[in-house]
């Protein structure tokens, strides 16, 4: 059987970028409708990206002495798998809420959506990024991702004053605070994938 080329090997990443945005969505799924089974299907997501950065990683080391692209994205398929571990992580949080029945306040509901959007935005263009190695998508890629990391900050500041205004309880202020860190974790690691992918 002969070396799959790096050109194959990118398709494969971008296939490991479409299952982390379709683990998103289902995710997305269970925090709004409260669906264990979407949070289930995300985690069976999970492990198949898991699999996948394992073969890849291989794949590529397999060519990496010799062909310097190859050498390039080497840790490509290591930031995907963190970026599915943080989405297991986000995917825990929602969990954690739904069963013990946590009140978020209006507001945490409405920032976890708009964190939602974003992070499906940042996984979208991350993955045309890796079939078009389109720079500038890169580059919005990079922008879009520190743009969220600010904007989650940003919330957990605002957390912490209704937390002292006594406006949510500290039982899941934890929760609350864990679901905005794995955003900015699943973002940080789309960041590292189209710097990688891209870089000269």
């Amino acid at each position: 059987m002969s070396e799959q080329t790096t050109k194959d090997l990118k398709k494969d990443i971008y296939l490991m970028l479409h299952k982390a945005l379709e683990m998103l969505e289902l995710i997305e799924d269970g925090f709004v409708k409260n669906k264990v089974s979407a949070l289930d299907q995300a985690e069976d997501l999970a492990k198949d990206i898991q699999t996948r950065e394992d073969h890849l990683t291989g794949a590529l080391a397999k060519i990496a002495a010799s062909n310097p692209e190859a050498r390039n994205i080497l840790a490509v398929p290591a930031h995907i798998e963190k970026i599915a571990y943080n989405l297991r992580r986000l995917n825990d949080g929602i969990r954690t809420k739904n069963k013990e029945a946590l009140l978020f306040s209006d507001k945490a509901i409405q920032e976890t959506g708009s964190l939602f959007t974003k992070a499906k935005d940042v996984l979208k263009k991350a993955g045309d990024a890796t079939v078009s190695s389109n720079t500038a998508l890169a580059d919005t890629v990079k922008a879009d991702a520190e743009a969220l990391v600010r904007m989650a900050d940003g919330y957990a500041t605002s957390h912490e004053d209704r937390l002292v205004a006594g406006e949510c309880s500290p039982k899941a202020s934890s929760t609350y605070l864990c679901i905005l860190y794995s955003f900015e974790d699943v973002v940080s690691h789309a960041k590292e994938v189209v710097k990688k992918l891209t870089a000269k």
